[in-house]
Order: structure tokens, then sequence, then C-alpha cells
């Protein structure tokens, strides 16, 4: 029997949760920004410090994920380090896997764009060699004279990473549910309903994350930062750490709140029964 997905119900689970929760969602995320901006503010010191805090913000995005997961599975129970962990460790797993299917089918597109559209600048490409910003100012010219095959190299790769992370959608709720790290284990369960899944992806969180990127414009533009340029602004110390906790706030409840309700709303109708669970 071929297990039915509504993307409408699954989407309409998504908002409701976000709806009747919204307070456990809005301390979670209150919690992991004010934690976010401290490691923010700690990167500021060195570079290897820096280094150490943006691997501990993804831990921290993890356990705020994992809480608001678990949340979604209606648990009333509170987040315990090994909750987040697990699903720290199976996002790990999942990243490694796409980083290196694509570092190997990035080359065959890399080469067909060589040989292609960007073989009348290799010349000058040869000619800058090691100089960065000669190198840099030939592959604005090809981006700006090449628009066409440029975006249809991104668009591709592109749509190949959101296929496969939809393929991927139910490893963390399972991860969360199960109590132990599940990963490939769920490669299966989603097998002919990728397309469903991305397109309840697409209709959800699109518009969750164009209204997140104009909130976060806001919240720089009146801080006096630059969105264009944030980076620049990590100078400004007080200003920084202030953008990155207001646009924490905004990601976990605007954006991470209805991704994991979409995503228990999918692992509900697409888990095999007790007992009958699939392998790899």
């Amino acid at each position: 029997m071929t297990t039915q997905v509504s993307v409408r119900d699954c989407v309409g689970a998504a908002l409701r949760f976000v709806r009747e929760r919204w307070q456990l969602i809005l301390i979670a995320s209150v919690a992991g920004a004010a934690a976010t901006a401290l490691l923010a503010a700690l990167g500021l010191t060195s570079p290897a410090v820096a280094l150490l805090c943006d691997v501990a913000v993804w831990m921290v995005q993890a356990f705020v994920y994992a809480a608001l997961t678990k949340a979604a599975l209606g648990s009333k129970e509170r987040l315990v380090a090994g909750e987040g962990l697990r699903l720290f460790g199976a996002m790990m797993v999942i990243g490694f896997f796409l980083f290196i299917v694509f570092f190997v089918l990035i080359i065959p597109g890399a080469i067909v764009l060589i040989v292609g559209p960007m073989s009348g600048y290799l010349p000058e490409m040869q000619r800058a060699g090691q100089d960065q910003a000669a190198m840099m100012q030939v592959m604005t010219r090809f981006a700006q004279e090449n628009p066409a095959p440029l975006l249809a190299f991104f668009a591709f790769y592109g749509i190949l990473w959101f296929l496969l992370s939809s393929r991927l959608y139910l490893a963390a709720p399972a991860t969360v549910d199960a109590k132990r790290v599940l990963t490939f284990e769920t490669w299966r369960w989603t097998r002919g309903h990728t397309l469903k899944i991305a397109g309840a992806r697409l209709l959800l969180l699109l518009p969750a994350f164009i209204l997140m990127a104009a909130l976060a414009y806001l919240i720089a533009r009146a801080l006096g930062i630059d969105p264009n340029a944030v980076s620049s602004a990590r100078s400004s110390g007080l200003a920084f750490t202030t953008y990155i906790a207001f646009d924490r706030i905004v990601f976990f409840a605007a954006y991470l709140a209805l991704e994991a309700g979409l995503s228990i709303a999918l692992y509900r109708a697409l888990k095999p029964a007790e007992g009958a669970s699939p392998k790899v």
C-alpha cells in the first residue's frame, strides 16, 4: 500500500504547531539567540577563537532545532544534552555526505564551464597568476558578461542539493523521536515522495525565508550595519553582536520553528509502522 502524503495537511500542521506553541518557540529562540550572540562576541577576540565559536554556533542551532522538533512531537519534557548532541551528530553526517557528493559532482560541471563559456578568459586568468585582485576582476567580468551559463551552473547544483536534502529530510525528527542517530536509514522512507517534500518546503519555507531576510535587513539598517557587508561590521562590536542576536531570534522563530513543524508532519506521515522499519 502506497503512503499518501498531503502537502496541504503537512503545511497546515506546521503552521498550527507555531500558533499553538509560540511561547515555547519564543523562549527557545531567545535562549538560542543569546548564546549565539555571546559566541559571536567571543569570536571577535581572535581568528582561532572565532573558528571554535563557529562550531559552537552550529551546536547551538542543533540544540534549538532539537528543542523545537521535540515540542512538535508533542513532548512536554525539557530537552536534555544528549538529544541536542545526537541531532548535531546526525546533521554533521548528512552535511559531510552532501559535501562529498558535491565535491565529486561539481568537477564535471566546472570542466564544462571552463572549456565552454570560460575558455575565452583562460589567458587572462593565467596572466593573473597568484594575483588575487586581478583574478577576481577577471571572474567578475566573466560573471557580468556571461550571466546565463553561470546561473544555469548554480541553479543545477542548487536544485540537486535541494532534492537530496529533501530525500534526507526525516533524519532530524527520526533522530529526536528514536533517541538515537538516524540518517541514511530514513532514505527509503521518502522514496517516491521527494517532490512532495520539496514542494512542501517551498510552499512553507520560501515565504518564511523572504520574511526572515526582510526583517534581518531592517534590523541591520536600524543598527547602522550594511546588510551586504555584515562581515565588515565585526569591528563595530556591540552593534554587530546586537544584530546577531536579533537576526537569530528571527531565524529561529520565523523559519526554524516552521521547519521543525513541517519535518514532524512529514515524519508522521512517512515513517514505517513499528516493526517494519526499512533498511538501506
